[in-house]
This record gives C-alpha cells, structure tokens and sequence, in this order.
C-alpha cells in the first residue's frame, strides 16, 4: 500500500519512480522526445529547451548551456533518499536531446589533449543544475545529464571545487528553505573538436541562487586551480554578475515569486 501511495505521489508531480516500470534506452528516448528545443532569440545558434523539471538556452553550434533555471523545492528534495536512484547504468548515462549530436567522442579526444598536457587534469561533463538535485525522480535524474543543455566541458578540479561547493550549500539549504537557481557558462578559452563535432571550453561557470529573501552570486573560473575553500572569493554582487554576463538572468527566466 505504502508503495502504491509513494507511485500515485510521483505521478501526480510528473515523475516516474525508478521503480514502476522498466526504464531502458527506448524509455530515455520516448523521454527526451516528449520535450523538443525550440528556436530562440538569444543567439543565432540558441535553442531553448523546456522541461517539468528546469529551462534551459543553450548555444548549439558552441555546445554550451548560456542560461538555465531550476526551482529546487524542500518537498521535491526530500523525496531524494526514498527514491533511491543509483548513480550507474541508465541514470548515470548521458544523452543528447532530440536532433543533437551525441557528444561522447568529444570528451574522450578533450581528455586525450588536457592530459597529454598535464596527466592530473581531466575534463569533465560539467553539470549546471546538479544530478544530485534532480535525484529525486527518475526522469529528472535522467534529463539532468544532457549534453549542450546542462553540461559543459568542465575541468574536473573546478566540478569538485568550487562547482560542488554550490551544490553543497543547496543541499543544506534544501533541508528548510526553497531554492531557486540560475545559472550557465559563459565565454571560451578554447576548443575541443573529434573532427564532427567542436565543443567551446567556457571560461567561466555562473551560478544564482535565490532563497529567503537572499540572493548569492557566484562567477567561478573554470580552471585547475579552483578548489572547494576559495567559494568565497568567487561571490560577486548582482549587479557585477550582470556586467560580466552583458544580460539579466531573471528577465531570461522570471522568479517563480
């Protein structure tokens, strides 16, 4: 009885519990294919991309995600531990969205060049609305590891520094307070290409979070050197955020209140 409560819950928020039904490479596709990009204004080559779970712009032709946003809610979060979504097999697989190039072969030939260079650095499929925080649904799960849309070619040292230093903050808060995120990449300090497709490596990763009455910015290079302690130098005002980015994330995406 418990179970088929917890189902009819899921249901009634738009989520499949990993459990009700088999969840295979022909679900993902069915999946992805309920949610189609439509063209956007904001650059020649931008898509947008809307899902029950976050937005997204993203520059197709640089293979990078320019403006997203997440409402993370307590009640959602909490369902995290319940749901007990594994982070292997299909949940942990990436995908493209629908019409888009599958990216894998990029990132194999992006970490053959880094560590060719320096064999401690690594490039990594870089989140901007984290897996984590989606874990809470199966399909949220799923389309949160999206190629161009959520994902961009981040350095594995600044993914587990001052990216998941976010991330973890989120979560704390998630235990007694609402969140609202928005956040991308921004600029280039190169490319990486296997001949078909040409991914941008961002410069910088931006984050907003919004919560309480608060609102934190973040603008954190994308770089070796980042690590976890030096969040705090990476928090800039509201307004500096928008100087740097040339735009307003919040007329991108209102707030939800």
């Amino acid at each position: 009885m418990k179970k088929l409560i917890y189902i009819l819950l899921m249901l009634a928020y738009g989520c499949t519990p990993a459990f009700s039904q088999t969840i295979n490479g022909a679900y993902v596709q069915a999946l992805y294919k309920k949610y189609p990009t439509v063209k956007s204004n904001f650059c020649p080559a931008c898509k947008l991309w809307v899902n029950p779970y976050f937005k997204s712009i993203a520059d197709t032709q640089r293979h990078m995600p320019l403006c997203e946003y997440e409402y993370l809610s307590q009640t959602n979060y909490a369902k995290t531990a319940t749901a007990n979504i594994p982070r292997t097999g299909i949940y942990a697989a990436w995908h493209p969205v629908t019409g888009q190039p599958n990216e894998d072969n990029v990132y194999t030939v992006a970490n053959k060049v880094v560590k060719s260079k320096n064999p401690k650095d690594e490039i990594a499929k870089g989140h901007v609305n984290a897996w984590i925080l989606n874990a809470w649904c199966a399909d949220a799960a799923i389309l949160s590891d999206t190629y161009t849309f959520n994902a961009a070619c981040e350095d594995q040292n600044q993914n587990v520094g001052t990216e998941i230093a976010t991330e973890n903050i989120t979560r704390q808060l998630l235990g007694h307070v609402d969140v609202e995120i928005w956040g991308g990449t921004f600029s280039s300090q190169g490319t990486f290409t296997d001949g078909k497709v040409t991914d941008t490596y961002p410069a910088y990763y931006w984050k907003i979070m919004r919560y309480g009455g608060q609102t934190v910015c973040y603008w954190m290079p994308n770089l070796i050197t980042e690590t976890q302690a030096m969040l705090p130098q990476r928090i800039v005002t509201y307004q500096q955020l928008l100087e740097n980015l040339g735009f307003d994330p919040e007329v991108i995406f209102p707030p939800a209140k």
